[in-house]
């Protein structure tokens, strides 16, 4: 009886199927490939950032974007590391750190949080160790992250949006404060510094009339 019924068990754990494949595989990565294809489709279809928007409409556009893709595009991304955790294939890693890349991209250039941009670079590190794009991404956040004093000294009242963003950048885009009154529209753009405090430009229609280096007090 006992054998008949170890026979059963191995005869049962014979027929039984077999779990998802462990390495990579060219049928998992064409399905992959072509759910990407789908995401970069959405992409392509986004509304685009006009070359005159405000900076205000800028992050409007991008944030509205960002919302419309976020569903599928995290769906998708929950596939590939599914895929990667099992498999190592070194396709999904190099996508994934990818990824990780162009969002920091748009934190960092758009919307300058500075921080997430910083977060995304390191997982893409996390994932290619020795992805150079990633490496360059990091430094370059570093040096964006607290606005620069000298930079700073040299902005000048008069000066518009635009040569205020080549010379100190821009500040996240929840830092950035309007009102408007009388048909003019007064705004500040706050920059943190590395001592915990924050600098200040303040706008009149787009112009700068003042800016003050120690808008806020270092951290205590």
């Amino acid at each position: 009886m006992r054998n008949a019924l170890v026979a059963l068990i191995l005869f049962l754990l014979a027929c039984a199927p077999a779990g998802p494949p462990t390495k990579p595989n060219d049928r998992e990565w064409s399905l992959l490939t072509a759910d990407y294809q789908w995401i970069q489709t959405l992409r392509g279809s986004q509304k685009p950032v006009p070359a005159n928007a405000t900076r205000k409409q800028q992050i409007e556009i991008v944030l509205e974007n960002q919302q419309k893709l976020l569903a599928p595009y995290n769906a998708f991304l929950a596939k590939v590391e599914e895929y990667y955790e099992r498999t190592s294939d070194p396709r999904a890693s190099a996508l994934l750190a990818r990824e990780k890349i162009l969002l920091g991209d748009e934190y960092m250039s758009v919307l300058s949080r500075y921080e997430k941009a910083l977060e995304m670079y390191r997982k893409a590190l996390e994932i290619d160790p020795e992805n150079a794009d990633a490496k360059a991404r990091v430094a370059l956040v570093e040096q964006k992250r607290y606005v620069n004093m000298s930079a700073f000294s040299g902005l000048k009242t008069g000066m518009k949006e635009d040569e205020v963003r080549r010379m100190v950048g821009f500040p996240r885009e929840d830092w950035i404060k309007q009102v408007v009154q009388n048909n003019r529209v007064y705004s500040v753009w706050i920059y943190p510094k590395a001592d915990g405090g924050a600098s200040a430009v303040y706008f009149d229609n787009g112009v700068v009339y003042h800016t003050n280096w120690n808008a806020a007090a270092p951290a205590k």
